[in-house]
């Protein structure tokens, strides 16, 4: 007679795996595709990081405004010292 374990075994989980058999059918998965999946995972690709030159944006922008309100400040300097000059 047949021990526990070995019957469980034998009866397939009850069935269960015979069910899941008709119910799932197998896939054949693409071979090129497993091929370059392969190929990925095998041999790992050069990376290159590029650095960011966000700060180098950053820098020109702020030099763009400070020009800008220097510009505006010495028209405006400008136009008190002549506004000064003629009423003298």
């Amino acid at each position: 007679m047949e021990t526990g374990a070995n019957q469980f075994n034998n009866n397939s989980f009850f069935g269960l795996e015979d069910k899941l058999t008709r119910f799932l059918k197998p896939v054949k998965p693409d071979p090129v595709f497993l091929d370059t999946l392969k190929q990925k995972l095998a041999y790992t690709p050069t990376i290159l990081v590029e650095s960011s030159k966000k700060g180098l944006g950053l820098l020109i922008l702020a030099l763009g405004l400070f020009s800008g309100a220097l510009t505006i400040w010495l028209i405006g300097r400008a136009k008190k010292l002549k506004k000064l000059t003629r009423r003298t």
